[in-house]
């Protein structure tokens, strides 16, 4: 059986993304969200502000909003094949370079 290419600049930058989301999993939020400097704010908000408890429940469910229609305002903007992916949801294998020479 003929060995398949490697091509090693995908395979670096999908191992990094994934690193990347290990050591900051906030990131996941921001990704594919035309909302994501608003989300970043209210986190960094939340972070020092120390308002009372129903103003942090606020700020709390305005997030949670804007994650939700920040991602379907993205996935609307997506190209086609994106969508497709999306929709049928077929798992990815994750990339390791373990045993690779």
């Amino acid at each position: 059986m003929p060995k398949r290419s490697f091509d090693l600049e995908t395979y670096y930058r999908h191992t990094m993304s994934q690193e990347l989301a290990r050591k900051y999993p906030f990131l996941s939020d921001y990704a594919c969200n035309v909302y994501a400097r608003e989300i970043a704010m209210i986190d960094a908000i939340l972070e020092v502000v120390e308002d009372p408890e129903e103003e942090r429940e606020n700020l709390e469910t305005l997030r949670k909003i804007l994650l939700k229609v920040g991602s379907a305002l993205w996935t609307m903007q997506a190209t086609e094949l994106t969508n497709l992916g999306l929709k049928l949801g077929t798992p990815m294998k994750e990339a390791s370079l373990k045993g690779r020479k």
